[in-house]
């Protein structure tokens, strides 16, 4: 029965990610956002490279240009798809290490590669491309990579990869208290690597344009002088009005002080989520990765303008998440891709797209799930013994007896020893 239910979880993902790219329209925001800066490199023009100013940090833009480089002459989609292939290497790049790392815990081949395939197979890496974001794939990659590196006492390689999440997308600053949480010592080195790569690659272009960096800073906290923009997925939305906007139509719209608070929030909330973390009892390493998943979820809950693909970063934090601490099928990280890919059916089928009444449904259904989602990965996090109790009683009321937790969480299996996010020994 549980082998019919995984089938069955894994099909539904493969059609609705299969319903995700049938009939896009790939590249959208790309051609109005990344593509002048990567153009620019691409013919050796940096004046107008720093002119620019996407919505973006520089180290996807570097990545992409040699790529775009290769077809530049090509049709536009060529062009952006060209661009897009270092992006979902990142991500196919994390989806064998995560499947590496379920070999080592003796999974089956069809586990590994389950895991492996839904780093990129996904609904969501194909709204990713849709909206021309394939740069999500890239920083949630190197974020998710800088924590499991953290796990494994890998500092360098570790403020190396969360150095270029920093240079590739503001968000990432999410990821900086999971990675100095999950290594065990030199924190302050790892830090400072994380600083050092993501000024180097920073800097130039705030200096080069301080007026056009921080314009796209306001601009991407959605300030406007009717208020935030809003979509209905998110925690914002019941404050939202239905207004007239001249240019683009009918929108809802927040009170303006919602875009002031939003972002700094998101940015803001792993700092009491870790310092709990950090104070909890018997807390492992690899918790980290669940502090990560749940302040990538609140990111999306919490911000006015929240899009499909902004939860690419979550999903694989997740799946990173799952294959560490409960090695099997990852069961979650399929439920969250199904229930997202519902979530933004109605925008994919273009079912509403002339009107704005489907926003209550919209709210409704994502809420639904979302806000759970988070309490059940915080309950994992903070109240691991009263989750166990819960899941016992569970089993009880079966009539079934609970595997152990010695069973389920092999994330301590011997050739993996204290990487597996159990504190160090002490070193002579």
């Amino acid at each position: 029965m549980r082998r019919a239910l995984t089938i069955a979880a894994a099909l539904a993902v493969v059609a609705l990610t299969v319903r995700a790219a049938v009939g896009m329209a790939p590249g959208l925001d790309y051609f109005a956002d990344a593509s002048a800066s990567i153009d620019a490199l691409v013919r050796g023009d940096l004046d107008g490279f720093f002119a620019s100013q996407p919505l973006m940090g520089s180290f996807s833009l570097l990545v992409r240009a040699p790529f775009v480089a290769a077809v530049f002459d090509g049709r536009l989609e060529d062009v952006y798809f060209a661009g897009a292939i270092p992006c979902l290497v990142a991500a196919l790049a994390l989806g064998i290490a995560l499947g590496r790392i379920a070999a080592d815990a003796g999974q089956p081949a069809s586990v590994q590669g389950l895991i492996a395939g839904l780093a990129v197979v996904n609904p969501i890496t194909f709204r990713a491309l849709h909206w021309g974001h394939p740069e999500e794939l890239l920083a949630g990659a190197l974020c998710v990579g800088a924590v499991l590196a953290a796990v494994r006492d890998r500092q360098l390689l570790a403020g190396l990869l969360l150095g270029l999440a920093l240079a590739t997308k503001q968000w990432a600053l999410i990821a900086v208290l999971p990675a100095l949480l999950a290594t065990s010592t030199r924190r302050m080195a790892l830090l400072g690597i994380a600083a050092a790569v993501a000024a180097a690659l920073t800097l130039p272009a705030l200096i080069a344009n301080l007026g056009g960096f921080e314009q796209v800073a306001r601009s991407a906290a959605g300030h406007n002088s009717l208020g935030a923009s809003t979509t209905p997925e998110n925690l914002w939305w019941p404050l939202a009005d239905r207004v007239e906007v001249t240019i683009v139509g009918e929108r809802y719209m927040a009170p303006a002080w919602v875009g002031t608070v939003a972002h700094p929030l998101i940015v803001l909330a792993p700092i009491p989520l870790a310092a709990l973390l950090w104070l909890r009892p018997g807390r492992r390493r690899d918790d980290a990765l669940g502090l990560l998943t749940l302040c990538l979820l609140l990111r999306c809950l919490l911000d006015q303008w929240n899009n499909d693909y902004y939860h690419l970063p979550f999903l694989l934090s997740l799946l990173a998440w799952e294959t560490v601490r409960r090695p099997g099928v990852p069961r979650f990280t399929l439920a969250a891709a199904i229930l997202l890919g519902l979530s933004f059916w109605p925008e994919q089928t273009r079912i509403f797209a002339d009107s704005l009444a489907s926003a209550p449904l919209r709210f409704a259904l994502y809420v639904a799930w979302a806000v759970p989602f988070a309490a059940g990965v915080a309950l994992a996090l903070y109240r691991p013994t009263a989750l166990e109790a819960a899941r016992a009683e569970y089993h009880r009321r079966r009539g079934a007896a609970p595997r152990p937790a010695a069973v389920r969480d092999r994330a301590d299996h011997g050739r993996r020893g204290e990487h597996a996010g159990q504190p160090a020994p002490a070193r002579r």
